[in-house]
């Protein structure tokens, strides 16, 4: 498989109205991915296996159903989907069933529980009883991967480049697993009418690529709302993360691909801040060596006026590269071209 491509399958024709997949790089830690399905169960079809074929290798975790998280609180669902929550009615009144959310501007979306998860290799096979009529099925699932990040990393003298490039349904890249599948009754879902990709990555990368096209905005990672949406997960603390968001749409039947690119600098501000103190410093002890002071006199008068400016700049370079503040960091703090 190609090393970033994810296949979407089912037993049956469904069509998805969205598919949002959200990747976690969290610093030094193994990453974090999401997959949500939001679907209309056909007439007669009461039950819906999805096969997803991930490109991740060996997942880290069990992957864990999001149901319980979204319909909690009202703040978590609008934490994912960007909308006022009017009322959440659990299905036959009980919760385990699931609950139908009624937003402010999309209308109603059933979040529903996930019935079976099993692994095979690659491939994350899930279960769900769907829901029919005209109302929205959603399933969500969340799993820890075996790699530090989702990007390609490029390695260079003074910066790192980080290449993420997601494709989703892209036949080219069909692997015999899924061939498999779909020889045995599973058709790949193309009619994905709505693509939605998020990457949440350390707020200190710049951007170096983004397809405008398909870029919605840029912002800072809410950490209340992240560390109440997963609390089991991990915590984060303010102006740690962005959340890179891009959507696309189409209506024949072709895969989606996002592609956007970062750079993290490793030899940047701070680290040339340092060389200059090192250097100020190592010129002070020669010159000030070079010096006669007479030990019986005061030798404060003896330095000249020049070395305590020179001690006075390097004083304030220390100050500057230990302070906690970052003073030179080029900070991404909230770029928007449209709505979730």
């Amino acid at each position: 498989m190609d090393a970033r491509t994810i296949f979407i399958l089912s037993n049956k024709q469904i069509p998805i109205e969205r598919l949002h997949l959200c990747s976690w790089d969290f610093a030094e830690k193994r990453g974090l991915f999401e997959v949500g399905i939001e679907f209309y169960a056909p007439q007669g079809v009461n039950e819906v296996t999805f096969k997803i074929a991930l490109p991740f290798g060996k997942l880290a975790s069990e992957p864990f159903c999001l149901k319980d998280s979204l319909i909690r609180d009202d703040d978590n669902c609008k934490f994912i989907f960007n909308d006022s929550i009017s009322a959440i009615k659990p299905i036959r009144e009980d919760k385990r069933n699931g609950a139908i959310v009624e937003f402010t501007s999309r209308g109603k979306l059933a979040i529903l529980p996930v019935l079976d998860i099993e692994i095979s290799g690659s491939m994350l096979s899930v279960k769900v009883k769907a829901l029919q009529g005209q109302i929205a099925n959603y399933i969500r699932l969340c799993f820890d991967v075996d790699v530090e990040g989702f990007a390609i990393v490029k390695k260079g003298i003074a910066k790192r480049s980080y290449i993420y490039d997601i494709k989703v349904n892209e036949l080219r890249n069909l692997t015999d697993e899924v061939n498999d599948l779909r020889n045995s009754g599973y058709a790949i879902c193309n009619n994905i009418k709505h693509c939605f990709c998020f990457h949440v990555i350390p707020s200190d990368y710049n951007i170096s690529y983004l397809n405008t096209a398909k870029l919605k905005n840029i912002r800072m990672l809410e950490a209340d709302a992240f560390n109440k949406y997963l609390p089991l997960s991990r915590t984060i603390n303010d102006n740690e993360y962005l959340i890179v968001f891009n959507k696309d749409t189409k209506s024949d039947k072709s895969g989606y691909s996002f592609f956007s690119e970062f750079e993290q600098e490793t030899i940047g501000s701070k680290q040339i801040m340092s060389a200059v103190a090192l250097n100020i410093f190592c010129s002070f002890l020669f010159a000030f060596s070079s010096l006669k002071i007479d030990k019986e006199n005061n030798w404060f008068a003896q330095v000249p006026t020049g070395h305590w400016i020179v001690l006075a700049c390097l004083m304030i370079v220390v100050v500057m590269v230990v302070w906690p503040k970052r003073w030179a960091r080029n900070k991404l703090v909230k770029y928007r071209r449209g709505k979730r």
